[in-house]
């Protein structure tokens, strides 16, 4: 079973789940547990019908707020991965800030091992200020970026070296350390999340992948372009393999049924928006697309990275991305399975065959 980022010459899906977000219910009492249980189990289904139908991969994103039904990413891929046996499992992202980093390096390796080897770490800050708020305490912006470069590092040794110490602030490793699950893939695929070149820089420089979502084309281009060098300077050959692009999709086979599909994503989106800043606490991040709605649209709360329309449409749209930012992994998240089964039967083999590349 190959990591993502293998066989850069083939263009790969992974499609990610806000679960929660995709239930369908127009009201719903998400704080009623009979509710919340179903949308794990929705989840765990959902990553069984991904594999049948031919996604790379699948990942899962964290959220502390209500309606996405996912604080615990690694117990939700814990789950799909005794129910799978093919398909990649992921997180996008595991939320750093929230964990000690040993535990998330022993949490990376034993779903390593339950998985067989299939699992792909990704790390993010998370949205701004929901750590924080999650949490129930506040950092200043200093601190969560000094907190963030010990915990990245601490997981990297903690993944890769044996009786490890580190001298941090926030997490230090006062005695000689080694994680009691090791994965099986030597490396780990590990993905960090992020818009700054900071991050991508980052990345590069530990030989890492990079999952992106805000930004326009160019932007993303650009950053790719950056990291390419980077990681060259730091011995790694990297590609667009390394970048996965975050898409919602809202996909019909008729005009108005894709039309219906959006307006479904759109009404989704802005319940859990209206949620995420109920009481004022929590303010709109403006540096996650994954909560940016793009203030051109002709529809309120329509999200900044979906497109919409029938198979064709979708596929333009999808070619376009490619050929702008120069990404050959993709990140979709559809919003129903009928959705799915269209997008895989009619969008997935066009995309893959006609961006096939003689690459190794």
């Amino acid at each position: 079973m190959t990591a993502l980022t293998d066989d850069a010459g083939t263009l790969k899906f992974v499609h990610t789940y806000g679960a929660g977000l995709h239930s369908g219910d127009a009201n719903p009492d998400v704080h009623d547990p009979r509710w919340q249980q179903r949308q794990v189990h929705d989840f765990v289904d959902f990553a069984v019908v991904a594999e049948e139908l031919g996604f790379d991969g699948i990942t899962v994103t964290e959220h502390h707020a209500p309606l996405m039904v996912c604080p615990s990413p690694h117990l939700l891929l814990a789950a799909a991965a005794t129910k799978t046996s093919r398909i990649r499992l992921g997180t996008a992202v595991t939320v750093l800030p929230h964990y000690p980093p040993i535990r998330v390096a022993e949490e990376a390796g034993m779903l390593d091992l339950l998985s067989d080897g299939r699992f792909e770490l990704g790390l993010g800050r998370g949205v701004p200020r929901e750590a924080q708020f999650a949490a129930g305490r506040n950092l200043s912006d200093d601190d969560l970026r000094q907190a963030w470069l010990e915990g990245v590092e601490v997981v990297r040794r903690a993944l890769t070296e044996r009786d490890f110490t580190f001298d941090g602030g926030f997490f230090p490793v006062e005695r000689p350390t080694t994680i009691a699950t090791r994965p099986l893939q030597d490396p780990l695929p590990v993905w960090l999340g992020g818009s700054s070149k900071e991050t991508m820089r980052l990345a590069a420089a530990n030989g890492w992948n990079i999952l992106r979502n805000f930004g326009s084309n160019a932007e993303h281009r650009d950053a790719l372009e950056d990291y390419i060098k980077v990681a060259a300077e730091h011995g790694y050959v990297r590609t667009g393999a390394n970048m996965m692009l975050e898409r919602f999709v809202a996909i019909g086979e008729t005009e108005e049924a894709a039309d219906r599909n959006l307006d479904r994503l759109i009404g989704s989106f802005g319940l859990f928006l209206s949620l995420y800043v109920a009481g004022g606490q929590r303010p709109v991040p403006a540096t996650d697309a994954e909560f940016h709605a793009d203030p051109h649209a002709a529809r309120a709360n329509r999200p900044a990275i979906a497109v919409s329309g029938t198979p064709d449409q979708i596929i333009a749209a999808l070619q376009q991305a490619i050929d702008e930012t120069g990404a050959r992994r993709l990140l979709v998240e559809t919003f129903s399975r009928d959705e799915a089964r269209l997008f895989a039967r009619e969008v997935m083999p066009v995309l893959k065959e006609r961006n096939l590349l003689n690459e190794p």
